[in-house]
């Protein structure tokens, strides 16, 4: 049938419409048809139900009655996004903990696992009420556009460093299976990811089933390699559980590092877009409410699954680095296989692990990048172009490091691990604000009561333990600086604490402003609309490119 609205509404799409109706496509503007019998629009019913379907890339899902079924329609996304918890990055973090503190900071993943699974519910829910990414939500109720462009550059710089652990991991594997040096690895990296990409070509699931081969594989490996160390799983059931009773002020930059290599930011602006753009359903209440069951429990099994191979890889690095001194930061992605080579295998398995995380990990990146980009900015770009110059972003620094300095590899790592925990409270901040703000989600939607204040909890504590990481000694950012050891270097003092004292002050300020003062401009349409025939929020005369 025909597509009618209303006289207002129709003055109203049309009221929006750019002044330059060649600055944006407009085929998403509805068409206004008029209720008199005019001779240019007299379609049949059938001829106009014929164009709809034709219109439509897929037919919409509704719940078949069928369990499994169902259930697999929404199998996918989440082993898309679950590399981010095995990616090479996840791997240094996993080695500093298990070489510096053995089991103690298993408390630490656990909890940084569940609050990753919270997350995923958070974005689903977001994803299927609001029919949004949260780039995309996030510039749509952003008044000005510096603080936009503040928002893009941010979640752009935090995808563009997660890309360079797995460039790392990448290399080290090069190194392994064809002996090159790391640099030559780090090259190589742009060529393969190019090449999985070609998947895209044949759909989006192909590309989740190859994610989730490769998560299999990494599983396999690593599991097998734990085993021949024979970890204690007395001390590692103490460490799960009450792990935080041993720890000690050296451990908090391991801490952020767990934290920011699990809970990734970009993680959270691809969750929300892959299941836009890839499950599409019909827009009635009851479907919608199916589907965000099935899309809720997805990720439950591949993130259980990757917090097991974050703990073997703990496993294997507490019990082959026990006589490491802790404050020995060296050790990681490089040289991990040298301290366990009497094992059989072992550094081929490690190698794998290492191919298949930096591989699968830089293509999800790659991914994440275009959505950041469209969302916040409307700037559609290639694939291809997207990941040149995504890789080439990532591999620069990695490159010179790694041709000039291939022994501080391990520490680049390292310094992104806690720096993607810092940045994390920019993706995590304002996704809890739109899922509980009833003036975006409506009274019906929203999470309120206990839900909100937990929910309002995690992303104080997550702000509150960056803060104090960023100033504390061992943190990794100025405390050891503000709380210097010698006299020399007390005359550097001064600048690090003015430098100190104003990120965390505009570190306070965003976090505050996001959560309790930032205004909702546009709340999501009512759950039965599609909003794909909605105009972009950009197209309402903004334009920035």
């Amino acid at each position: 049938m025909a597509f009618t609205i209303p006289a207002e509404e129709a003055e109203h799409l049309l009221s929006i419409r750019p002044a330059n109706n060649n600055d944006y496509k407009t085929s998403s503007i509805p068409k206004i048809e008029s209720n008199s019998n005019s001779n240019s629009n007299s379609k049949t019913p059938n001829e106009n139900h014929n164009n709809e379907n034709d219109n439509d890339d897929e037919k919409l899902w509704s719940p078949s009655g069928t369990l499994w079924r169902d259930a697999f329609y929404f199998v996918g996304p989440g082993w898309l996004v679950c590399i981010a918890y095995v990616d090479p990055g996840n791997y240094q973090a996993d080695i500093q903990a298990g070489a510096t503190s053995r089991y103690n900071l298993l408390f630490a993943l656990w909890w940084a696992t569940l609050l990753s699974i919270y997350v995923q519910v958070l974005c689903v829910r977001l994803s299927y009420y609001g029919q949004v990414d949260l780039a995309q939500v996030q510039a749509a109720n952003t008044k000005s556009n510096w603080l936009r462009y503040i928002n893009w550059f941010i979640a752009e710089l935090s995808t563009v460093i997660t890309d360079m652990p797995q460039v790392v991991g990448f290399a080290v594997a090069c190194n392994y299976f064809l002996g090159c040096k790391y640099y030559v690895g780090v090259i190589l990296s742009l060529v393969t990811t190019m090449n999985f990409l070609a998947t895209l070509d044949y759909g989006i699931r192909l590309l989740e089933a190859i994610v989730a081969m490769f998560v299999g594989i990494m599983a396999i490996a690593l599991f097998a390699e734990s085993l021949e160390v024979q970890p204690d799983i007395n001390k590692i059931m103490l460490g799960w559980t009450v792990g935080f009773r041993d720890i000690t002020s050296t451990d908090l930059f391991a801490i952020t590092g767990i934290l920011g290599s699990i809970v990734q930011p970009h993680n959270l602006y691809l969750h929300t877009a892959a299941l836009c753009t890839s499950r599409k359903i019909e827009r009635t209440e009851s479907t919608v409410h199916v589907a965000i069951k099935y899309s809720s429990w997805e990720p439950t099994i591949p993130i259980i699954i990757t917090f097991l191979v974050n703990v073997a890889v703990t496993a294997i690095a507490s019990e082959s680095l026990q006589e490491m001194k802790t404050e020995d930061s060296s050790i990681g992605l490089t040289n991990f296989c040298d301290y366990f080579r009497s094992l059989k295998y072992g550094c081929f398995l490690w190698a794998v692990s290492l191919f298949a995380a930096g591989q699968s990990g830089a293509i999800t990146t790659t991914y994440t990048g275009q959505y950041v980009m469209d969302g916040f900015l409307n700037m559609k770009m290639s694939v291809e172009k997207r990941a040149i110059i995504t890789r080439l972003v990532a591999i620069t620094p990695c490159a010179l490091v790694s041709a000039f300095f291939p022994k501080r590899l391990n520490e680049i790592v390292n310094i992104v691990n806690s720096l993607l925990g810092f940045l994390l409270p920019f993706a995590l901040t304002p996704l809890i604000k739109y899922n509980c703000s009833k003036e975006y989600m409506g009274e019906k939607y929203a999470s309120k009561g206990v839900e909100k204040y937990v929910l309002y909890g995690f992303a104080f504590v997550v702000y509150f333990m960056n803060a104090v990481a960023l100033v504390a000694p061992g943190g990794g950012f100025f405390g050891n600086h503000l709380f210097p050891a010698n006299e020399e270097d007390q005359k550097s003092k001064k600048i690090y604490m003015l430098l100190a004292i104003i990120i965390e002050g505009l570190y306070l300020v965003w976090n505050v402003h996001c959560l309790f003062f930032s205004p909702i401009i546009t709340p999501i349409k009512p759950i039965i609309s599609d909003k794909s025939k909605d105009l972009h929020f950009l197209d309402r005369g903004t334009n920035i490119i």
